[in-house]
């Protein structure tokens, strides 16, 4: 099979960043003097998180008045391709954001700056994260920003009108289940589950709590061939086998949040960040809440990390890791727990997130970062996650056994993964 894309365009740009750093840039390329007037491009893909970005700016720029903060905003569709065209270009932002499965991808191409002379307290940031942007060569390539653990939304009208009590921490997978289809209703078109053929927020859930694996422990082969790892895809593709799960077609057209929303699903297993989606209008205030997920054999969660990366060809490091920096203090973090749009990172901010939206409990995701397991990003382990879709949307159709799915899916993430 093919080296991945992502591969072939950053090794280009890798070769592209030696070149330049033997003799093009400002001062050599990576440093600029103190007192120069300088402009670091910041490049983002969620408008929703912006607006608090531009006002931690606007201090940051009031304490360093020679440096400006250039926002870049694309679209999380777009984001990754602009990405690479532009490092394959040399004209990629000076700070941008990175998540944890592709960022071993960037590091092993030469795409990033190592920041380990940063100056920011890392007794406060969870290890987990700060490992998952640490190179094989022990360097801090990308400072945590924020993170995300996933839960299980639940309408409490449905419930209510229903006589069931609201999930809580007890929850099993039978409770799931059985709760699941007592909510359902199909002649008024109502499911008690949203089942979406996903891996982040679906079956990676439920192969974690049974204790499956998508990836051997060194990442150098699938594990999708494991019973526990088969078994966990089977739950998740029970709820639509026994009917209490949204059909595919469905679950395609309209995505689970408007469903949850129009009364149409009763529960829905989804991240921290869909928080403002839920709660911007008053029937997700009113009537939508969540709970942990509940325990398989253990008790776990996928979560991503996103980071504030330094591009190795940036013509503005001094400036850039000013900025990755001030963007690191509890000052910052704090600001962006305000606004309820993510949770930061920086421990001792997150109650600032939690009480954002006081009646709701939200604790439930700040909590799961203790069981939570941060996704993968081996080398290339981006590439095999992206194969899967078509094998698992085959299997929820019924064209093939999730067995035999997990089987396609191992042969193909294979080949991937020993290259």
């Amino acid at each position: 099979m093919k080296k991945s894309i992502i591969g072939a365009v950053l090794g280009m740009a890798s070769l592209g960043l030696v070149l330049a750093g033997c003799g093009g840039g400002d001062n050599g390329g990576g440093s600029s003097s103190g007192d120069e007037k300088q402009t670091i491009t910041y490049g983002l893909w969620d408008k929703a998180q912006a607006p608090v970005y531009e006002e931690i700016a606007k201090d940051f720029e009031k304490e360093n008045p020679n440096i400006t903060v250039k926002f870049e905003i694309t679209p999380w569709a777009q984001y990754w391709t602009k990405l690479e065209t532009a490092v394959t270009g040399q004209n990629a932002p000076d700070v941008f954001w990175m998540n944890i499965p592709r960022v071993v991808d960037y590091i092993d191409n030469g795409v990033l700056e190592p920041l380990d002379d940063l100056a920011f307290n890392k007794d406060k940031i969870h290890d987990q994260y700060l490992q998952a942007y640490t190179g094989a060569d022990s360097k801090l390539y990308g400072v945590p920003k924020d993170f995300d653990t996933n839960g299980l939304w639940y309408n409490k009208k449905m419930f209510d009108d229903a006589g069931i009590a609201y999930p809580d921490d007890t929850w099993t997978w039978d409770t799931w289940k059985e709760v699941a289809q007592k909510l359902t209703d199909k002649d008024k078109g109502i499911y008690g589950m949203a089942v979406p053929a996903t891996w982040q927020g679906g079956y990676y859930e439920t192969i974690y709590q049974n204790e499956g694996s998508p990836f051997s422990e060194d990442g150098k082969a699938s594990g999708f061939t494991e019973p526990a790892t088969i078994e966990g895809v089977e739950f998740w593709y029970d709820f639509v086998k026994d009917g209490s799960g949204t059909p595919i077609e469905l679950i395609t057209n309209t995505n689970q949040t408007e469903l949850m929303l129009s009364g149409k699903v009763a529960m829905a297993v989804d991240g921290s960040y869909q928080t403002p989606v839920f709660f911007e209008e008053e029937y997700g205030k009113e009537n939508i809440d969540v709970a942990p997920l509940p325990k398989g054999k253990v008790r776990a969660t996928t979560s991503n990390s996103l980071a504030n990366v330094v591009y190795a060809g940036s013509k503005h490091k001094e400036a850039a890791k000013k900025w990755v920096e001030y963007l690191t203090t509890e000052e910052s973090m704090k600001h962006v727990a305000e606004s309820g749009t993510v949770i930061p990172v920086y421990e001792g901010s997150q109650e600032a997130w939690v009480n954002a939206y006081p009646d709701k409990n939200l604790q439930v995701f700040v909590d799961a970062a203790d069981y939570a397991v941060a996704l993968p990003n081996y080398k290339n382990s981006s590439a095999a996650i992206a194969i899967e879709q078509d094998s698992i949307n085959k299997a929820w159709t019924g064209e093939i056994t999730v067995k035999e799915a997990c089987e396609e899916i191992a042969k193909k993430a294979d080949e991937i993964l020993k290259q």
